[in-house]
């Protein structure tokens, strides 16, 4: 079966009918009929900062969960030291947000603002700039929105993934024990 792959503007603004609409364009893709090749494949661009080379791209299925779950991407940024992996952990965004609020202390307070933003659904899609920068695994300076918007699709997975347990819940938990949010 073909890679589907296609531009998505999430338009839903509260929790449930983000998961409704993003289960409604995961139901539009055509059913696999086996594993490898005959196994249905598709890629999303979700977000992106213009004029950059970041975007979140979403990508189905997952290895592990399979089913609704799906993986949150993100092109022009690795999160693993010497490694190819452009899918950020939730560990790995706690530590890039630990060292911006370190190394930005009085500036990272407009951060906690916009995530708790994100946390309660808010329309948030990168484009207007904070100016704050981080240093990535590569050592290069990158825009924090990037960050931003992989936690609000991370926000979403969980959601998706656990939704009759706490779903966003957990991640934003690990961020607030961390005093990141």
């Amino acid at each position: 079966m073909p890679l589907i792959q296609q531009d998505y503007t999430l338009l839903a603004t509260n929790r449930t009918d983000i998961r409704e609409e993003v289960t409604r364009l995961f139901l539009a893709e055509p059913a696999g009929t086996g594993t490898g090749r005959l196994s249905s494949k598709a890629e999303y661009t979700v977000d992106n900062i213009p004029n950059t080379q970041y975007k979140i791209v979403i990508k189905r299925p997952a290895t592990l969960n399979k089913g609704f779950d799906f993986t949150v991407n993100v092109t022009g940024l690795y999160f693993k030291e010497g490694e190819n992996h452009s899918t950020p952990s939730h560990n790995d965004i706690i530590s890039l947000l630990k060292s911006a609020q370190r190394s930005v202390p009085q500036s990272y307070k407009r951060i906690k603002s916009i995530i708790n933003d994100i946390y309660g659904c808010n329309f948030y899609d990168g484009t207007v700039s904070t100016g704050i920068q981080f240093t990535g695994y590569s050592m290069h300076q990158h825009p924090i929105e990037i960050i931003l918007l992989a936690i609000k699709w991370l926000f979403i997975e969980q959601d998706i993934t656990y939704w009759n347990w706490s779903g966003r819940n957990m991640f934003m938990n690990a961020l607030r024990n961390n005093s990141l949010a």
